[in-house]
């Protein structure tokens, strides 16, 4: 089972930096009656992002055995639903508007959808679950999950994705620290949604010096891209070590650089805990805010690109700069910890780091001009805290390019809204977002 989500209509401009809720169960209900079944989830706690997950899908279960027979019915329970937002109504002008950056939290409970689903013995069956964004924040002000899930099988129709047969998903971007390793396989365990083990094979890139398995390192933080396979699977498509090392968070920027306090904002969605003494663990959940500061002997910041960039990525200010006013609104940031405080109330934490590598943020826009290898995305559909409001181009690289809603970039209708996970490289660059992961939304 994996986790996927419709994202708003980009006509609501809506800036959403987090949306997070705990999943803690799923069961199916025969359609003969009995007790439902317990799905086991990839995590006691599984913590979803939801907009990570607009673009990119993340494995809520695998290998899980139910009895055989007919099932109609999936009930989720879910805990904490919590949204981290701001607003500009400034078009044009990067950041949140002064003190609107704010978290809304939802009340705990489950939901019961209808479903269609037949296990035979020892078949194997893939399913998505699904969350409407937009459904869930219907009514202003307030976060309803109980009527924005929907279920459906894997794989999608061939006409709806770039997979091979056999294939059933990807699950990109999965990041967190090493936790075994051998000649052909990685297991990496996240921080909020469980571990993943795939094997790998003689096209699994591992985008490193040495450029085989031996780069992978037990302890050691990474990113991994894999394939879900319909035979339950899961094949590694790349791997690439991070250049840091213990308490990592990644969150989204949300105000312009203060280059005198060399500070700025920042809205946690992703992290990698050190594997003894972490500060983090436990006290850092997705979502928080905090005041972000570089201080101390400042490192060149990096850009992990996950071979995007081959062979060379756009020009750009960010790869070896020192300086914090290269960073902007809407960046995706990870960095190492040297000092944190956690959020208390309504109260900002605080981080300091000597270091930034740009990574991927999760944009939902409307297609303007559906080329390959590079696309066009009307600017004023993308969340007004970017500052942007001239369209966009999207440059792709067919090699390491997943596709989800469409087999090419050019089957998806111009007009139509598309989710992507993209480095930001600069607001004035062209392009200005290099994409790994594409998502049409129908």
């Amino acid at each position: 089972m994996v986790l996927t989500a419709t994202p708003p209509a980009p006509t609501a401009v809506l800036s959403i930096q987090a949306f997070t809720a705990t999943i803690t169960g799923i069961t199916l209900t025969p359609s003969s009656g009995g007790s439902p079944v317990t799905v086991n989830l990839n995590s006691t706690a599984y913590v979803a992002e939801f907009n990570r997950v607009t673009s990119d899908s993340t494995l809520l279960a695998s290998n899980v055995s139910v009895p055989i027979g007919n099932y109609n019915q999936a009930t989720i329970t879910f805990a904490a639903p919590r949204v981290t937002s701001c607003t500009q109504p400034s078009p044009g002008v990067p950041g949140c508007a002064s003190g609107t950056l704010v978290s809304a939290t939802g009340t705990p409970g489950s939901t019961t959808v209808s479903t269609n689903l037949t296990v035979s013995n020892n078949a194997l069956t893939g399913i998505a679950l699904n969350v409407n964004l937009g459904t869930a924040l219907a009514q202003a002000g307030s976060i309803n999950l109980a009527n924005a899930f929907t279920v459906t099988t894997l794989p999608p129709a061939a006409a709806l994705t770039d997979l091979a047969s056999g294939q059933l998903s990807h699950l990109d971007d999965i990041m967190g620290v090493v936790t075994g390793n051998t000649s052909t396989t990685i297991t990496i365990e996240t921080s909020t949604r469980g571990r993943v083990t795939a094997t790998t094979n003689s096209s699994t890139i591992f985008h490193c010096a040495a450029q085989n398995s031996s780069c992978v390192q037990t302890n050691q933080p990474a990113v991994m891209d894999a394939v879900l396979n319909s035979d339950r699977t899961i094949t590694a498509t790349f791997f690439e070590p991070l250049p840091f090392s213990n308490d990592l968070i990644e969150g989204v920027v949300t105000s312009v650089p203060n280059t005198v306090s060399n500070s700025f904002t920042l809205v946690a969605t992703d992290s990698a805990f050190a594997t003894s003494n972490s500060v983090l663990d436990g006290s850092l959940n997705p979502g928080d805010q905090m005041i972000v500061t570089l201080a101390g002997i400042v490192q060149p910041f990096a850009i992990i690109d996950k071979g995007l960039g081959n062979p060379a990525l756009p020009g750009n200010s960010f790869g070896g700069s020192t300086s914090i006013s290269t960073i902007a609104p809407g960046m995706t940031v990870l960095f190492p910890v040297s000092a944190y405080t956690a959020q208390s109330g309504s109260t900002p934490g605080a981080a300091k780091t000597d270091s930034f590598a740009l990574r991927f943020t999760r944009i939902t826009a409307v297609m303007a001009t559906a080329t390959s290898p590079q696309f066009t995305i009307t600017g004023r559909a993308l969340p007004p805290y970017f500052g942007i409001t001239a369209n966009q181009f999207v440059l792709t690289n067919p090699n390491r390019l997943s596709l989800d809603g469409a087999p090419t970039i050019t089957a998806i209708p111009v007009s139509s809204t598309v989710s992507a996970s993209a480095l930001f490289l600069s607001p004035g660059n062209s392009p200005s977002f290099l994409a790994q992961s594409v998502r049409a939304h129908h």
